[in-house]
């Protein structure tokens, strides 16, 4: 898979990137809430690939012991884009400039919590990924499978529940707005699969 201009030229790759929203034009925010931003980083680790996820303190007052994509709020005068590669930075310890932007998927609202939230979908072009979770806000990143999260037969749905749709993940559970943000990006994902074939997403990089 070679990089031209920073962008994989890989088929699944190429692919993926058609189906999202670009960065400039995924949409906007909810008028009156509170602006946040997400990235759901694939990379690869012994041949599959993989999306990290943050496990918060349960210690905290927000949010406490959840399970989310790396992200936060988006500060006066950055991008979304710029917001949610900074905040995987601090929360992973990957470096922002290391990644490399494929594109947007559908926000979503929480009334909730007053957040409007938009999710990207970022490669991350190492061969050797380590992550250092911020030791103030996470209690672990949590490395989950493409293939798991594409499998419907491991997600669970029970609507009297108030996890409603969820993945369980190493004694732990996807639910809530990160379950509804990945029904609006693994579609894409596994259509950019079907089409690129599923060997195109584990060709190496170019040296």
């Amino acid at each position: 898979m070679r990089e031209i201009g920073g962008q994989p030229t890989n088929p699944f790759f190429s692919r993926l990137s058609s189906f999202l929203q670009s960065l400039e034009d995924w949409g906007t925010f909810r008028p009156g809430a509170r602006e946040a931003a997400v990235v759901a980083v694939l990379y690869r680790r012994e041949g599959a690939l993989y999306i990290p996820f943050v496990a918060r303190r349960r210690d905290l007052s927000s949010h406490p012991g959840q399970i989310g994509l790396p992200g936060g709020q988006v500060r006066p005068g950055e991008s979304a884009w710029e917001a949610a590669s900074r905040e995987v930075e601090e929360e992973i310890g990957v470096r922002a400039a290391d990644l490399v932007p494929l594109g947007a998927g559908p926000p979503l609202y929480a009334a909730v919590t007053n957040y409007s939230v938009v999710p990207f979908v970022a490669w991350l072009p190492l061969d050797d990924v380590r992550f250092r979770p911020d030791p103030g806000e996470l209690d672990a990143v949590l490395e989950v499978s493409l293939a798991r999260l594409l499998d419907e037969s491991a997600w669970q749905d029970h609507p009297q529940s108030r996890f409603g749709r969820s993945l369980p993940i190493e004694g732990a559970i996807i639910w809530g707005l990160t379950a509804a943000l990945l029904a609006g990006i693994l579609p894409p994902i596994s259509a950019a699969l079907a089409e690129a074939g599923p060997a195109a997403s584990d060709q190496p990089p170019a040296p």
